[in-house]
């Protein structure tokens, strides 16, 4: 691939240590045996099978016994065998509209990534914000946020570092690259170095700043759209299935209630990091040098750069038109009515045929125009190949697969019912505010040491059924919940952009938990804010329960 950047020794994360290995299958399958067998749990048989097939799932996910792929096809194959739900039901969850949506999007994204363009893109907006450390810091997140909306977070970070490693390495000894700035980088702490770079100190912090921010903006930049991360996509498909009466949100809803998000999260973010967690001084520093070369090394945009931003451009316009949007004083016809009979627009209505025409056909239509349209440099070459689409992240699609399959049996078994029962006192007295800013926090600390995409498969279904009992709509839940399984910044495992950066060998674990730490909390207190004065009013969200959800209405 052109431009394919140097991931610096990232650790694997398809496996766990041995050991870890070890600990994950003894207490996995001792977890099954047990809920299967041990007497006086209150489940009946087909809820302690859902609740044993999810337990070992989740052990299995949490410590990478098996790779994650293979991991989430467990309950594909577990579910028939217990008597769950049969082959017939099962085999098609793992291919809904939803993860065919991220099919699409992940062939869009790599023919960004075949051509470069999304390096280019992350170049302009970085010399653009300006080139003093501090602004430095912040068009280096403002890229990562940008790109993290349409690709992978984990390809973004991996794309950043070696450029932020190149700007790192320029403090210390000018104009060096790759593996060299990374070893400047380390030795920073023990050279003296001109007064335009500033102190050994400030150039550990700069260092610390620029790679913690380019993990956390990479992590929230994913939030602001439903292809941005997994856990998004795995709340859209658990609501669509739980709920089918409820609000049908497509692409432009969720970018019109989320993208406040992340443009407050970066300038917030960038504020508390070159401020007070990793102070950088401001002026002027050498790695403007690093950046301008980058720039001009790119050279102009070449024909399959141009083809491939056109694709990319006008998927993205598809995906945020398609549906009508709905901004409160007004509403913006969607391009999707145009294709629908007058007849079956008269009969039911719009809202019941919004998604006859889903962003999945958006994202297959577009991934399918990478493979036709060509890219100009020789004949016969078109902007995507097979070689390159084998790439694709199967083990993200079959994750989300078994987290829909998980939260099918919980809904099918009546075990979200007991569990959320016991849950629901918790709900029914508390007010809104402090539902959403706890639901936040819990979800926050619980995906430091796991998978956010497998701690919203297990979790989400739980706190549906809980404020259901609770008599609250279910969304003052599970859209909080998802959002804040992305902030998560204490620890290395707790997200890959926070492994990508690790990698370097520049950011120590203590410095990670310190910054993390209150990242975490002004994150959390973030999206608390968001989602009450803004996703509440664009969602339509209120309080009591709603009759699509089994109240009153």
């Amino acid at each position: 691939m052109v431009g394919q950047p140097n991931t610096g020794g990232l650790p694997d994360m398809d496996r766990g240590s041995p050991a870890a290995r070890r600990v994950g299958l003894i207490l996995g399958f001792g977890l099954f045996c047990l809920l299967l067998f041990a007497p006086g749990l209150p489940l009946d048989p087909l809820q302690r099978k859902v609740a044993a097939v999810t337990a070992l799932t989740a052990v299995l996910w949490i410590t990478v016994a098996l790779p994650v792929g293979v991991t989430s096809l467990l309950p594909a194959a577990l579910f028939p065998l217990l008597g769950i739900m049969n082959a017939r039901e099962v085999a098609p969850i793992y291919m809904r509209d939803l993860v065919i949506l991220f099919l699409g999007a992940f062939i869009v994204a790599l023919g960004l990534e075949r051509w470069a363009l999304h390096r280019r893109m992350a170049l302009w907006i970085i010399t653009r914000v300006g080139t003093s450390p501090r602004n430095l810091v912040l068009g280096f997140m403002s890229a990562a946020a940008f790109l993290s909306l349409w690709i992978n977070n984990t390809a973004t970070t991996l794309l950043m570092l070696p450029i932020a490693l190149a700007v790192i390495g320029s403090l210390g000894s000018g104009e060096k690259t790759g593996t060299d700035a990374r070893s400047d980088a380390r030795s920073d702490a023990g050279s003296d170095v001109g007064s335009d770079a500033g102190s050994p100190a400030q150039q550990r912090s700069f260092s610390l700043c620029l790679l913690l921010g380019i993990a956390y903006a990479a992590s929230i930049g994913g939030t602001g759209t439903p292809v941005g991360t997994a856990p998004n996509q795995e709340f859209l498909g658990q609501f669509a299935d739980r709920y089918p009466d409820g609000p049908q949100l497509s692409f432009g809803d969720w970018f019109i209630a989320w993208i406040p998000l992340v443009l407050i999260f970066v300038p917030v973010a960038w504020f508390f990091l070159t401020r007070f967690l990793a102070p950088v001084p401001a002026g002027e520093g050498p790695g403007a040098g690093i950046i301008e070369a980058e720039r001009a090394a790119q050279g102009p945009l070449n024909a399959p750069q141009k083809r491939m931003a056109v694709v990319f451009g006008a998927t993205a316009l598809l995906w945020v038109t398609r549906a009508d949007l709905d901004l409160g004083l007004f509403t913006i016809p969607g391009w999707s009515r145009l294709l629908m009979s007058p007849e079956l627009l008269a009969a039911d209505g719009y809202a019941a045929h919004k998604n006859d025409i889903s962003d999945s056909t958006v994202a297959l239509l577009m991934a399918l125009a990478c493979f036709l349209v060509p890219s100009g440099t020789q004949r016969g070459v078109a902007l995507m190949d097979w070689q390159t689409a084998k790439r694709l992240p199967w083990e993200v699609l079959l994750l989300l697969g078994g987290g829909f399959c998980i939260a099918r049996g919980f809904q099918t078994s009546g075990l979200d019912a007991v569990i959320g029962g016991s849950l629901a006192p918790l709900f029914g007295s508390a007010s809104p505010w402090l539902i959403v800013l706890a639901v936040a926090l819990a979800m926050s600390c619980l995906t430091e040491l796991t998978s956010n995409t497998a701690t919203c498969a297990v979790l989400l279904p739980v706190l549906a059924q809980a404020a259901a009992s609770g008599g609250v709509n279910p969304l003052l839940v599970m859209a909080p919940a998802t959002i804040a399984a992305s902030a998560a910044f204490m620890l290395p495992v707790a997200t890959p952009p926070n492994a990508v950066v690790f990698s370097s060998r520049l950011v120590r674990v203590p410095e990670m938990a310190r910054v993390g730490l209150w990242l975490n909390l002004v994150t959390v207190v973030l999206i608390t804010l968001v989602f009450q004065l803004w996703v509440r009013r664009v969602w339509h969200i209120g309080e009591a329960l709603p009759s699509w959800a089994g109240g009153a209405g």
